[in-house]
């Protein structure tokens, strides 16, 4: 039994040694795959086109504030007031066509890559617009309308879908124009 026990201890002192010497090795691996990532997206990044660079941009945008709260709601608890960070109903349809053309069209060239965007854009439109002349339906329906206040990644996310789309348009106008001249 003292033996079982001494030698349990002792393969964990041995575990214990190699796991501390592969600490440092794990830590220079993880370095050069990180390094390796950012230089390959650099590489990447500085062969895109000016308006491609922007159009990249806008959609990152266009993600983050899809994911971002785009409400708020005050309630009273016993005279002390709390304010609440509502999404929209529909904030998984945002967030997935705003994560589909960031990496279709981030990353990914091809024909039909054109058309998911603008008709991805415009749903994510046609929904906005619905959802703000009829928010109970569309982004909320526990709470009255008139008690509940936008925040700026609402207008953000608008924004950016709007940018994203002119963006869009210009840069793949741009290539069609360089993809004619060759």
């Amino acid at each position: 039994m003292t033996s079982s026990i001494v030698s349990k201890l002792i393969d964990l002192v041995s575990f214990t040694k190699e796991s501390i010497l592969f600490v440092p090795e794990l830590i220079l691996a993880w370095w050069h795959l990180t390094k390796k990532i950012f230089l390959s997206l650099y590489r990447y990044w500085t062969t895109k086109l000016f308006f491609d660079k922007i159009f990249f941009i806008f959609l990152f945008l266009q993600l983050i504030f899809s994911i971002l709260p785009w409400f708020s709601y005050e309630i009273s608890f016993f005279e002390i007031k709390e304010s609440i960070s509502l999404g929209p109903k529909l904030n998984s349809v945002f967030i997935l066509i705003s994560l589909l053309n960031f990496f279709f069209l981030g990353f990914w060239k091809s024909p039909w890559t054109r058309i998911w965007f603008f008709s991805g854009q415009m749903v994510s439109i046609v929904f906005v617009i619905w959802g703000y002349l009829d928010p109970k339906r569309y982004f909320y329906d526990f709470v009255k309308p008139e008690e509940v206040g936008l925040h700026i990644p609402f207008y953000l996310f608008l924004g950016s879908v709007f940018c994203a789309f002119v963006f869009g348009y210009l840069t793949f106008k741009k290539e069609d124009e360089v993809l004619g001249r060759i």
